[in-house]
């Protein structure tokens, strides 16, 4: 018992791995043992349990209950999971599997099939994980169905709080989920309430009285990435999942929906980065195969940029004619990096603002928000682009005065057309910006696929036309007479 008592470690004292790290070391009883480290969230459990080797790690497994080490199982990645699955004797195995999260578990049969891994373990699970599973594999990937649960409370409305209280207190241990409990007649889900809602309320009266009618609902087949959003707007914790009857056959809580968050934003990362939505890039030495995913898009932005050469060249002519344009050219030449450098910010800053407006109002799309967006846009690219333009005609003065001692009107007319040519190419970038992702959407082509290389490029182009246009037609006749 002294020895129990010394695993006990403050936790001001040690993280919480060290802790369990300290734990694993100690000589003690299996029942001990899971005693001490049921303390600890499984997360912490896993990151500890991968300190050691994976045939220590099996072998500590299998000294804990299944159901205690399936949780921790969970949190390991696929590939992680794979690799001690399949040095585990096959029985141990599909025990664990047996216990996990049906989510969980279908993400990682559904990993192994992706992965032609030559393993079997859904032929040698009971036949209830087997229907369960069945019913999850219907669904796609993107879909709410692929990532809900079944451990849920369900009451009556007839049933009085006394009589719901022991129903609760009779299953809360076998349920995952017991923050919100649903109110069903006849399988048709009529109402919830809160776990504190029924702890304060009187005891005689009925769930009917005191539940909330107004459930947030979404449909199995609805995408993962809306349901997350509804839940978060609502502010809810679970979401509960119908089918076209109003029959409640799931739901799904905030921390799968928060995972998918985590998701969706890692991806549409990956896609404004102008990369393959492939986390096999992330794992694999293969240079090949990394090639093979990014150079699609790197050449369709080579292609798109050389016609920034292309219209170089056919400023070249005016450029080169006279000693007097060439000194013009030397001089536009000093502040195009800086102009394509703030166009190709702006069009970047719309289009994040306009793929995040897009992704939050997917719902409530029409033709009214999405103008009000753009005219947003609009006044936003206007303001900027002046209060810029100011800002780099007040710096070109400057380096001109600090260069010659005197500003002549040669002087004032390269600023005031430098300045000018910066505020149309901002209002045109951030226009440019909000309006590809909204083209993209009604191709219906994901708007993330409007990367910021892509926007970048594109700016480039229509800044340095803009650019050489405004300031030969202004500026040339000053510089050859």
């Amino acid at each position: 018992m002294d020895q129990e008592k010394d695993l006990r470690i403050p936790v001001e004292e040690m993280e919480f791995v060290d802790q369990i790290a300290l734990i694993l070391t100690q000589e003690q009883s299996d029942q001990a043992l899971f005693e001490a480290l049921n303390e600890f969230h499984p997360y912490d459990l896993m990151q500890a349990f991968q300190t050691q080797s994976e045939t220590e790690q099996i072998q500590l497994m299998k000294r804990l209950p299944v159901s205690f080490v399936a949780g921790v199982f969970e949190h390991y990645m696929n590939e992680e999971q794979i690799a001690l699955l399949q040095q585990m004797d096959a029985l141990f195995a599909v025990q664990i599997i047996d216990k996990m999260e049906t989510d969980d578990a279908v993400d990682l049969l559904r990993y192994i099939e992706d992965e032609e891994i030559d393993v079997d373990f859904v032929n040698l699970l009971s036949p209830k994980k087997r229907a369960e599973l069945k019913k999850y594999w219907s669904y796609q990937d993107h879909e709410i169905g692929s990532v809900m649960s079944n451990s849920f409370i369900e009451l009556s409305k007839s049933m009085t709080v006394k009589e719901a209280m022991k129903k609760v207190t009779t299953v809360a241990a076998e349920t995952d989920y017991i923050s919100i409990l649903y109110v069903l007649e006849k399988k048709h889900v009529v109402g919830y309430l809160k776990l504190k809602q029924l702890i304060i309320a009187r005891a005689s009266e009925t769930i009917g009285d005191i539940m909330e009618n107004r459930l947030v609902s979404v449909q199995a087949t609805d995408d993962k990435e809306s349901a997350a959003q509804l839940l978060t707007e609502y502010g809810l914790s679970s979401i509960a999942i119908v089918d076209a009857d109003n029959h409640l056959i799931g739901i799904a809580t905030h921390d799968d929906l928060l995972d998918v968050i985590a998701e969706a934003k890692s991806e549409d990362y990956r896609k404004f980065a102008a990369l393959v939505a492939d986390d096999e890039a992330l794992k694999s030495d293969n240079i090949i195969k990394n090639v093979k995913n990014r150079l699609p898009w790197l050449a369709i932005l080579l292609g798109l940029s050389l016609l920034t050469s292309l219209i170089l060249g056919l400023f070249e002519h005016q450029l080169t004619g006279s000693v007097g344009a060439m000194t013009l050219a030397a001089s536009l030449a000093i502040y195009l990096p800086l102009i394509l450098d703030m166009s190709g910010n702006t069009g970047t800053q719309s289009l994040a603002v306009m793929i995040r407006y897009l992704t939050k109002n997917k719902q409530e799309l029409n033709k009214k928000a999405i103008k009000q967006h753009i005219t947003r846009e609009l006044f936003t690219g206007i303001t900027q682009g002046v209060l810029i333009a100011l800002m780099i005609m007040i710096i070109t003065l400057l380096t001109r005065f600090i260069s010659y001692g005197t500003l002549d009107l040669i002087a004032w007319m390269t600023s005031l057309v430098t300045s000018a040519s910066i505020c149309v190419a901002l209002i045109v970038s951030t226009v440019n910006g909000a309006l590809i992702p909204l083209v993209m959407n009604h191709l219906k082509i994901d708007p993330a696929v409007a990367s910021g290389p892509f926007i970048t490029t594109i700016s480039d182009i229509i800044t340095l036309t803009l650019y050489y246009s405004i300031s030969l037609a202004i500026l040339l006749p000053y510089y050859v007479t």
